[in-house]
């Protein structure tokens, strides 16, 4: 199984639609895990689901198996486990290593091919222990000036992360959003972290459709909708690059 976690430590990044889109387009190459651990729980509405009041992802923070929230979504191959509404990590002092134990005494890993995370974006318990499973890092960013200096703090915790729990550093992807090639500013910050970061984490741009956004409503990704939009070419093209890099 690989595992992809989304993240940005800046809101507003397209974190969600990312997880989503990314999490039904590869349920079209195999079975994939989507774990809503924003306990906003956007990323369960995004699938025609919706965050839960009583169990969900953050319940195995209070001693629940992870395999025991998981249900159905718009996708036949991919299964959700929500978001806990309410959940408040900062109600506890210690939850190093949770989501990792999980995968290993329920064995997810035999039943999926794929697991993507959607993470809030704070730097805290939760995106860490997404960080210690995690195979990759998709880091989505708008293409200014705060967006680029996002994806080098969240780079930096990435390489955080993999110093304390002395593992490998995740393969890193970054990927612009909301991208408008016509706009100055755009084409500079997508140079900008070219030359900073190398050309080869960078992933295609997803450009701007106002479906992306109406998608929430309907709650079905927008690599599922038959009307190939432009949000759709994109993000589809962004699985494909994914697949042939992870």
């Amino acid at each position: 199984m690989k595992t992809i976690v989304i993240s940005n430590r800046k809101g507003g990044s397209a974190k969600t639609t990312t997880a989503v889109n990314l999490a039904s387009g590869l349920a079209k190459h195999g079975s994939v895990l989507l774990l809503d651990f924003d306990t906003q729980g956007h990323a369960s509405i995004g699938v025609g689901c919706a965050p839960d009041e009583k169990l969900g992802v953050h319940s195995i923070f209070l001693g629940k198996t992870l395999s025991e929230t998981f249900i159905p979504t718009v996708h036949h191959n991919l299964t959700l486990s929500p978001a806990l509404a309410f959940f408040d990590v900062y109600e506890y002092a210690d939850l190093r290593g949770v989501l990792k134990n999980r995968f290993k005494v329920e064995q997810i890993a035999e039943f999926f091919d794929y697991c993507i995370i959607d993470t809030p974006p704070t730097f805290d318990a939760l995106l860490k222990n997404s960080l210690e499973v995690g195979d990759s890092v998709v880091i989505p960013f708008v293409p200014h000036h705060l967006g680029v200096v996002a994806v080098g703090q969240m780079l930096r915790a990435v390489y955080q992360s993999a110093n304390q729990l002395g593992r490998e550093i995740a393969d890193v992807f970054i990927l612009p959003v909301m991208y408008n090639p016509h706009i100055i500013e755009h084409r500079e910050s997508l140079q900008k972290v070219k030359v900073s970061y190398g050309e080869a984490k960078l992933l295609s741009p997803i450009g701007v459709d106002i479906k992306l956004a109406k998608q929430f409503e309907s709650g079905s990704p927008i690599v599922l909708d038959a009307a190939r939009s432009k949000g759709f070419k994109d993000y589809t093209q962004c699985v494909s690059e994914l697949l042939e890099r992870i």
